[in-house]
């Protein structure tokens, strides 16, 4: 067997190329011991992409770094040589990963896009959702881990399948293919079932906060706020920074799940079935969270192309959800009650761009300095008032 290393940052990774038996493990062990030696780091990984056997003293020498290393894992395992870890216990003691499938995305038709990638069709039953964006790959397997738990609470949503290599270190995770459009676009071509679509999106959006959940996988979504506002705090001075910690002290950390953009583009509708898609962003929270996520489509895009690509539907056709939506969502027919919650949602939708600042998307690069912009010219005076209308409505749902 042999075996190449490179430190990077810390991670001391060694890339296994062979079959570890009983001959190689005694070498291998003794020149590891070495470069450790040599080569101080906070933790070691094993690449076993090339690894084609591992006898009985490679799992003692694979046991020793599990014991001594701080953190230790493996990675891209073959499947003859998982199932070796796997029937030992070793899996269950140690972070074992498989290797991916891959997938060729020259071979895929590109559906959709945004920010940090695209989704990509694999066949008739599979789609994957691609990143380009290596920043953002640590959130795939918490993507794929929250998707596969959300549906195993109830959640409505499609099924989840594997982490895949899409070639040139992108990253993506394969999902069931939907055959149907979104809400948004069933709204867009089927206006007159605008009340009855309404009546089922609010629907599934109580569903959803009606689930308490401790699991971990999904953590707090206040605590992404935080971290939204200690990066958007980068870009401003430090009274908006503080104005910015305001509107954070002003939302709970709640107990329900809340999925964190839920607006009409990430429900599906399939055999007269909602299906919520897009899990990343899926925490335990407020249903305030949701508020704010689907106040920035109700308020519409600065063009119809936006419009359609963002939520599905055009402006006039968003208006009218907005209206259709207030009057369901907080149960009311008064024109003031109406007006007046239209002006809250006005206020969240402002709350979800300024605290987007700190995103690292190629599309908030862009936009940054003209949502700073905004926000000193719109957001920052009326402070008092936004944070009025978030107590409010937290108070009131």
């Amino acid at each position: 067997m042999n075996f190449t290393y490179n430190l990077n940052d810390g991670v001391l990774t060694v890339a296994l190329d062979g079959r570890l038996d009983t001959e190689a493990s005694a070498k291998f062990e003794a020149e590891l011991a070495e470069i450790c030696k040599t080569n101080p780091h906070s933790s070691m990984v094993f690449d076993a992409e090339k690894l084609q056997y591992v006898a009985s003293s490679g799992l003692r020498t694979i046991l020793k770094m599990v014991k001594t290393e701080k953190d230790f894992s493996l990675e891209n395992v073959s499947d003859s040589v998982y199932n070796v870890f796997e029937m030992t216990g070793f899996s269950r003691i140690m972070k074992i990963r498989k290797a991916l499938r891959k997938i060729d995305l020259e071979k895929c038709e590109k559906i959709g896009f945004g920010g940090n990638g695209a989704v990509y069709r694999v066949s008739e039953d599979e789609i994957v959702k691609v990143n380009y964006n290596p920043s953002t790959y640590a959130t795939l397997d918490l993507e794929l881990s929250k998707a596969k738990e959300a549906f195993l609470l109830g959640v409505p949503t499609a099924i989840s399948f594997d982490l895949v290599d899409c070639g040139e270190g992108r990253r993506g995770v394969v999902y069931e293919t939907i055959k149907s459009k979104s809400l948004g676009e069933t709204i867009q071509s089927n206006p007159e079932l605008m009340e009855e679509l309404t009546d089922g999106y609010i629907e599934q959006i109580n569903k959803l906060h009606s689930i308490r959940t401790d699991n971990p996988v999904f953590g707090s979504m206040k605590d992404n706020y935080r971290t939204q506002v200690e990066n958007a705090s980068k870009y401003l001075t430090e009274e908006e920074g503080k104005m910015l910690e305001m509107i954070l002290e002003a939302l709970p950390e709640g107990d329900v799940l809340v999925h964190g953009d839920a607006h009409p583009k990430n429900i599906m509708i399939q055999n007269d079935e909602m299906l919520w898609i897009d899990m990343e962003g899926m925490s335990v929270g407020h249903p305030i969270y949701d508020l704010i996520s689907i106040a920035v489509v109700l308020n519409g895009m600065r063009t119809d192309e936006m419009a359609l690509g963002i939520c599905g539907m055009d402006n006039a056709t968003v208006l009218k959800l907005k209206d259709c939506f207030i009057r369901k969502y907080f149960k009311t027919e008064d024109p003031e009650l109406i007006q007046k919650y239209a002006g809250m949602l006005d206020a969240l939708r402002l709350i979800r761009a300024v605290f987007a600042i700190g995103f690292t998307s190629k599309n908030t690069a862009e936009y940054r300095p003209a949502i700073i912009e905004m926000a000193r010219q719109v957001f920052f005076p009326n402070i008092q008032k936004i944070i009025g209308g978030v107590k409010y409505l937290v108070n009131s749902l």
